[in-house]
C-alpha cells in the first residue's frame, strides 16, 4: 500500500514538473533511438533455397550474423496528435575495425497510431506529459559480411515517450523488421559480380529485434 502511494505521489510530481505539448496541434519530431539488437533468422527456409549452389551459405551468414549495438533515427509529423507519418534509418554492425565487419543497415517509410490522443481529446493540454505509440513500416534492407541478402521489409513496433520538457522527451521502444528479402550473395563484398546472386523464391523469412532507449525533441507548439 505504501509504495502504490509512493509510485503515485513520485508520479504526480514528475507530471507537475514536466510540461506537456499540445499534442492536438501536431508537430515535427526528430528521434534517435539506441539499444541492442537480436537475430532471428530462418536457416531451413534459407538453405533450402542457396545450398545447391553455396554449400553451407546458409548456416555461414546466419552464423555471421551478430547481435549487436543498434542506432535508430526517425523523423516524423504528427497530424491533430492521432497519427504520425515519417520515415527512419535502422543500423547495426559488428566487427566495425576488422577488415571481416559486418552490418545492416534498414530504410523504412513509416504510419504511427497514437492512442493516447482519443483518452485526452477533450484535453488542450494533457494531466501527464506521455506520449504513446504503436507503428507500421515497410522499407528496404541490406545485411552481410562474407555472404550477403537485400530486399524488401516490413516493420511493428511500440514507443512510449515522457516529455520532461515542452520540447524534449525521454522514452523506451521496441520493433521488429521482418525480412521478405529476395536476392542472396555468395560473395556480398562483390555481389555486383555475374554469377554472385541467387534469387529467393520463397524470399528469406526471419526477423530483426531491437529494444532500448530514446530521445526525442520536438518542433511544434
Amino acid at each position: 500500500m505504501f509504495r502504490s502511494a509512493l509510485v503515485v505521489a513520485l508520479l504526480g510530481s514528475l507530471s507537475a514538473v514536466a510540461e506537456a505539448p499540445k499534442f492536438q496541434n501536431g508537430g515535427f519530431t526528430f528521434q534517435l533511438q539506441y539499444g541492442p539488437g537480436f537475430w532471428a533468422l530462418d536457416q531451413a527456409k534459407l538453405a533450402g533455397q542457396v545450398d545447391a549452389k553455396d554449400p553451407g551459405g546458409a548456416e555461414t551468414f546466419i552464423a555471421q550474423a551478430q547481435n549487436s549495438h543498434t542506432v535508430s533515427v526517425k523523423l516524423e509529423y504528427t497530424i491533430l496528435g492521432h497519427a504520425s507519418i515519417g520515415a527512419e534509418l535502422t543500423a547495426t554492425g559488428w566487427n566495425l575495425f576488422d577488415p571481416s565487419r559486418g552490418g545492416a543497415g534498414f530504410a523504412i517509410g513509416e504510419v504511427a497510431w497514437h492512442p493516447l490522443q482519443l483518452i485526452f481529446l477533450n484535453k488542450e493540454v494533457r494531466p501527464i506529459p506521455l506520449d504513446v505509440s504503436t507503428f507500421f513500416g515497410v522499407g528496404y534492407g541490406i545485411a552481410g559480411q562474407a555472404r550477403g541478402m537485400d530486399g524488401l521489409l516490413l516493420e511493428w513496433g511500440l514507443n512510449a515517450d515522457w516529455y520532461f520538457a515542452r520540447y524534449f522527451a525521454v522514452g523506451v521502444f521496441v520493433r521488429g523488421v521482418f525480412f521478405d528479402w529476395s536476392s542472396y550473395y555468395i560473395d556480398f563484398n562483390n555481389r555486383s559480380t555475374p554469377g554472385a546472386t541467387i534469387n529467393l523464391p520463397q524470399t528469406s523469412g526471419g526477423a530483426f529485434w531491437t529494444f532500448g532507449l530514446a530521445l526525442t525533441l520536438r518542433a511544434g507548439d
